[in-house]
């Protein structure tokens, strides 16, 4: 296909669209071209904005792994859990890997998990077994995207 003209009203809009989108929040790139194909303009329209976003600087992956990374730790996610929330926003695991272990260092984890573990641990003081407070903790570290062999390191240390 040609390019674009700039005039072209279907070119127009989707730009118009996707700086609305863009206004939000930062988006990946594949974010940007599943809202833009989903409301309807074409492959090449999306395309030709997405370089335009690209050039503009509306566009960066690695800063929207960046800052997804540093909201996840915030939320007390582990490694796992950040790195399915990158892939779930199409960010390019192989562009953002370096990024992802510069800002999770294993001690980092280690001790973001003790911290979540103990916040938890106190949550289920109510649970009488004991054997059931730990799978529930167990569970819940997991779901937060820490690995087994950490959560079995901090299990180890949680106060009875």
């Amino acid at each position: 296909m040609g390019t674009v003209n700039s005039g072209d009203p279907n070119y127009r809009n989707a730009l118009k669209s996707a700086l609305r989108v863009l206004a939000r929040r930062d988006h990946s790139v594949s974010e940007l071209v599943r809202k833009l194909a989903r409301r309807g303009f074409e492959k090449e329209t999306i395309r030709q904005v997405v370089a335009e976003c690209g050039r503009l600087g509306y566009l960066d992956d690695r800063r929207v792994a960046g800052q997804l990374i540093v909201r996840m730790q915030r939320k007390g996610l582990g490694l796992r859990r950040i790195r399915h929330e990158l892939e779930k926003r199409g960010v390019d695991e192989h562009q953002t890997e370096a990024q992802l272990w510069a800002a999770v260092t294993p001690e980092h984890e280690r001790s973001l998990a003790r911290l979540v573990a103990l916040k938890k641990w106190k949550t289920l003081a109510g649970e009488e077994d004991p054997q059931r407070k730990m799978l529930k903790l167990q569970r819940f570290l997991r779901y937060r995207g820490f690995s087994d062999p950490l959560i079995i390191e901090v299990l180890k240390e949680m106060p009875t």
